[in-house]
């Protein structure tokens, strides 16, 4: 995955502009090599971009909670200005419905369950 691609589905995805994106680089290029991680196969073409904006969607998702869990609303700092989603949930539903998406090729389901144990 071209770390070009995912910025730039991370630019459209959330609405910040690519001379902003800077300060979100290292969570974006965590969120990279987690994607790459999860891929147990050679991905075609179709599914190498589906990746791609799932990775840029899950980057969104990660730094919106970041904001909500630092309390960060709005803050303007020279001619960039940084605005939170008006709406938390967003991001995560944004998020949940890419995660179902990609289920084929990406093994992102990172929560925690119980499953029946025989004996």
């Amino acid at each position: 995955m071209s770390l070009n691609e995912i910025i730039e589905r991370f630019t459209l995805v959330s609405g910040y502009e690519r001379k902003e994106i800077s300060r979100f680089l290292p969570i974006i290029i965590d969120c990279k090599e987690y994607f790459e991680s999860r891929i147990s196969r050679e991905l075609s073409r179709v599914d190498q971009r589906r990746a791609v904006h799932a990775c840029a969607v899950y980057a969104y998702y990660r730094i919106s909670r970041l904001a909500l869990e630092t309390g960060i609303a709005n803050f303007k700092a020279g001619d960039v200005q940084i605005v939170t989603d008006d709406n938390p949930g967003t991001a995560s539903a944004l998020w949940e419905e890419e995660k179902a998406a990609v289920a084929d090729i990406v093994d992102v389901d990172d929560g925690f369950s119980f499953k029946a144990v025989s004996v």
